[in-house]
């Protein structure tokens, strides 16, 4: 009887042992993007969309992450998708409210293009690094139909990204602009390019618990 609850002891410590190394794991703060083409062009009446990819496979502690738009011209319109919202974050027990348009969990590479993505996600090519499952911003642009052909305007995208101390509150966070310029054209076609024609645009913030 001894040798059995002996075994179901070391058992139960070795079951044990992966969750308390998790909890005592310096904490890794990763706020990695991926811009797309950061010129657009857009008709007069008409819309474009500017895409922002989030990602955290360097990290170990999920990013919040909140947008906002610097100035555009006056009569223009901008929305973020995903709007800022309330999302409820069960932390030490509790359920806290995050204000935030969107949060990337931690995941991993992988050395192929990943074939079973979840929903509300997309596969991204991370260089040469391999793969990466990232969520996307939209930022969609809506111009006058009075506007002129030739006009162009500068539109900014703050990004704040804030990770969860203890107590639940902000333990840090850390802050990117993306910049866009938009051209007003007579025509879009799959041929159109507004100034040099870009691929996605890498930044990527990594620190430990102890910064």
């Amino acid at each position: 009887m001894k040798k059995l609850a002996i075994t179901i002891l070391i058992l139960a410590i070795m079951v044990a042992l992966p969750s308390l190394a998790l909890a005592q794991e310096a904490a890794k703060y990763s706020f990695a993007t991926a811009q797309g083409n950061a010129n657009l062009p857009v008709v007069p009446g008409g819309e474009c969309r500017g895409v922002i990819y989030f990602y955290n496979v360097d990290g170990n502690r999920i990013t919040h992450i909140t947008l906002g738009v610097n100035p555009a011209p006056d009569t223009w319109e901008v929305e973020i998708e995903p709007p800022l919202g309330v999302t409820q974050v069960s932390f030490g027990g509790q359920i806290i409210n995050v204000t935030e348009n969107l949060y990337v969990e931690p995941s991993e590479l992988h050395p192929e293009a990943i074939e079973d993505v979840p929903q509300g996600m997309v596969c991204l090519p991370i260089g040469d690094r391999g793969y990466a499952l990232a969520k996307a911003a939209y930022i969609v642009i809506h111009v006058p139909e009075t506007e002129e052909i030739g006009t162009t305007g500068d539109i900014t995208i703050s990004g704040t990204a804030a990770w969860l101390g203890q107590t639940g509150a902000a333990a840090m966070s850390q802050a990117r602009d993306f910049d866009f310029s938009v051209t007003v054209v007579s025509e879009v076609t799959d041929e159109t390019v507004v100034g040099p024609r870009s691929s996605a645009k890498f930044s990527a913030f990594v620190t430990d618990g102890s910064r």
